[in-house]
């Protein structure tokens, strides 16, 4: 006797996956039509411009050891020099504020 509630509930679950399944492939085929239009965007900017547009950014898991070296290595130099930048900027606000008789 409960054998149509088990129907209908697999039947409402696949019309709820066809649904959603529907709904992703809509979005998914704006995102592409909406990801070649920048694509062609870019390359009449690039044209403008005469810059050659970034090299697509490689994920770090298919880098090779010596890129992620390289890669680790830059971000250390970026780091240090955020902090020269830093400790300048507060060196600076100190006589700043002693010039002002705040300190």
């Amino acid at each position: 006797m409960t054998w149509w509630l088990w129907l209908l509930l697999v039947l409402a679950a696949l019309v709820t996956f066809t649904l959603i399944g529907l709904h992703l492939w809509r979005r998914g085929k704006a995102l592409l039509t909406e990801m070649q239009a920048l694509s062609e965007l870019g390359e009449r900017l690039a044209a403008v411009t005469g810059a050659e547009p970034p090299a697509p950014v490689e994920p770090a898991y298919l880098a090779s050891p010596a890129a992620l070296a390289e890669a680790r290595e830059q971000r250390r130099e970026n780091l240090r020099e955020r902090g020269r930048r830093r400790s300048a900027r507060a060196a600076a606000a100190v006589s700043r504020w002693q010039r002002l008789g705040l300190r």
